[in-house]
């Protein structure tokens, strides 16, 4: 039996991540009614194990306790791959969504990005320019805290509103100065962590176990930095467990509400709204807008130009691991600062003197460098011997240990894309989605640049590599960074997406998720998510006081 309701809603977001997140914030503040819908519930910080130490965390395990289960176990929402084409799909189902774990690092999107279709010819440009979104970025930054340096370079631009940068550690010093040598240039961090007490939030305290999600809400998450002000304003409404399954739609071919089934219980709810707003992740947004068919919209909601599911794109990576002998037997040290690295190498391949031989580009991080949190596990292993003399080396290889991660941008090719399957349906019956993704040949030229570069760094910097294979990548999917399934553009032919987030087809639709993106690029997409939904949402809540939704 399905349950609705008559109440008429202005705006139903779908998520509660950095875009729903956002957009509820948003939109609240300047007085618009929200109902929120996710498909979690939230995370109670007390039960974190951010401190819990692993000798205690096995005696935990041992007595049957686990930490909260922030990632979707697939069992419960499944999905479709070609056999021989696996793709990894990350999911927090929970307030928040995966702000609650996520990496922080906060690079902002530069010209070349929101240019690079109209600079070398691949497919289409972005709607918008850097300048477009800069004064959100600037918003943004100020608002969730986001430490960095002075740097400001053409592929990563700067900000006069980041918090003070973490010290680099001593391999990362040892890094930034091959790179300099090698013209290949690092800059300080840029990560949504508070390095000083902001905006109510109390500084990082260095525990180094972020991905366990933070009791001290020093980091962003969405759950903390923009809900809980929302729902101070009155005009938010959350309703947990809301697993989303379509958008519905009247007689007109327009947006009336959404259609969702309780986690808990399974019942069918239905929810009218004026405005649908999706924020629910790459993935699960397209999921969604595919399953959202109807008579008006039969290859699902806002897709008469078949764009939707279509070009998704994130990056591809690998992981190149060793020691820097230099290093070898210093003291030991303090080096888990802010979690993961405090250098950052910005794309260069595009300047004189560089492989140019592919398009688009990539960047490196350097999370595990140093001495780790947890201990010597992940390269005691590898030593020979046992006893005194072994505890001896490991020691002494302990503060040596280096990572490098590069990420490469992935172009949009119309055939890597998300389907639905009718054939095969979740617990509610909803078809499920079906991810067919691959790398081309610019990406594999691309990768034996970035093999090129690793091997650069580490003979200039004095690094033995000792787990690297050049040409291996991590799975797809791996990044965690999904973009371009329902693409924004100038052409309603090529893009489902005007320059606001909003559907060319289905004018009270908005998309403000990662799935908006037109391309990549080799960033991390967060903070560029929270200025765009800032911004779509900024453009909403004006055309609704007009009276134009």
């Amino acid at each position: 039996m399905i349950q609705s309701s008559a109440k008429v809603y202005p705006v139903i977001v779908i998520g509660s991540g950095a875009s729903g997140g956002m957009a509820a914030w948003n939109l609240t503040r300047q007085g618009v009614d929200v109902l929120l819908l996710d498909a979690g519930e939230k995370f109670d910080r007390a039960k974190f194990w951010t401190h819990v130490t692993p000798w205690d965390a096995r005696v935990r395990r041992a007595r049957g306790e686990q930490p909260p289960p922030f990632v979707l176990d697939p069992e419960e929402q499944p999905w479709l791959t070609p056999a021989d084409r696996d793709f990894e799909l990350i999911r927090v189902w929970g307030l928040g969504g995966k702000t609650n774990i996520w990496g922080r690092v906060s690079l902002r999107y530069s010209e070349m990005d929101f240019r690079a279709g109209e600079r070398d010819g691949w497919d289409i440009p972005w709607p918008i320019r850097y300048s477009d979104v800069a004064p959100y970025y600037d918003k943004v930054d100020q608002l969730i805290g986001v430490c960095g340096g002075d740097d400001d370079y053409d592929s990563l631009p700067g900000s006069k509103h980041f918090l003070p940068p973490p010290a680099m550690r001593c391999a990362e010093v040892a890094l930034s100065r091959a790179g300099q040598r090698l013209k290949m240039p690092f800059v300080r961090i840029r990560r949504a962590v508070k390095t000083v007490a902001h905006n109510g939030f109390p500084a990082c305290h260095h525990c180094g176990q972020c991905g366990r999600g933070c009791d001290t809400a020093s980091f962003f998450c969405s759950a903390d930095h923009l809900l809980p002000d929302a729902l101070k304003t009155g005009k938010l409404e959350i309703r947990s467990n809301a697993v989303v399954a379509r958008v519905l739609v009247d007689d007109n071919g327009l947006a009336k509400g959404v259609q969702y089934f309780d986690r808990k219980t399974g019942v069918e709810r239905q929810v009218l709204g004026k405005v649908v707003v999706m924020g629910a992740s790459c993935v699960d947004t397209t999921r969604i807008l595919l399953n959202s068919t109807s008579s008006r919209h039969p290859n699902g909601i806002g897709n008469g130009s078949d764009v939707i599911g279509r070009y998704l794109c994130e990056q591809v990576r690998f992981h190149a691991r060793g020691f820097m002998p230099a290093l070898y037997g210093s003291a030991t040290r303090d080096d888990r600062g802010i979690g993961g690295e405090h250098a950052y190498m910005p794309r260069f391949n595009h300047r004189d003197g560089h492989r140019r031989d592919y398009l688009r580009g990539f960047g490196m991080q350097l999370w595990a460098t140093g001495c780790h949190e947890d201990g010597a596990g992940h390269f005691a292993g590898r030593l020979p011997g046992f006893g005194t003399a072994f505890k001896t080396d490991v020691r002494k290889h302990y503060p040596a240990w280096v990572e490098m991660h590069p990420y490469g941008e992935v172009l949009g090719y119309r055939d890597n894309r998300i389907t639905v399957d009718p054939t095969r349906t979740d617990r509610y019956g909803v078809p499920l989605l079906h991810i067919d993704y691959r790398i081309r040949e610019n990406e594999r030229v691309m990768l034996q640049h970035m093999g090129d570069t690793v091997e650069e760094l580490a003979k200039t910097a004095g690094i033995e590599l000792v787990d690297y294979t050049r040409g291996a990548t991590d799975r797809n999917g791996s990044a965690i960074h999904e973009h371009g399934t329902c693409r924004m553009g100038d052409d309603p032919k090529k893009s489902a997406l005007n320059k606001f987030n909003q559907m060319h087809e289905v004018k009270n639709v908005f998309v403000v998720d990662g799935s908006s993106f037109t391309t990549a690029s080799e960033k991390n997409p967060t903070i560029t998510i929270l200025a765009i939904a800032w911004r779509a949402t900024d453009y909403l809540a004006e055309e609704m006081k007009r009276g134009n939704m």
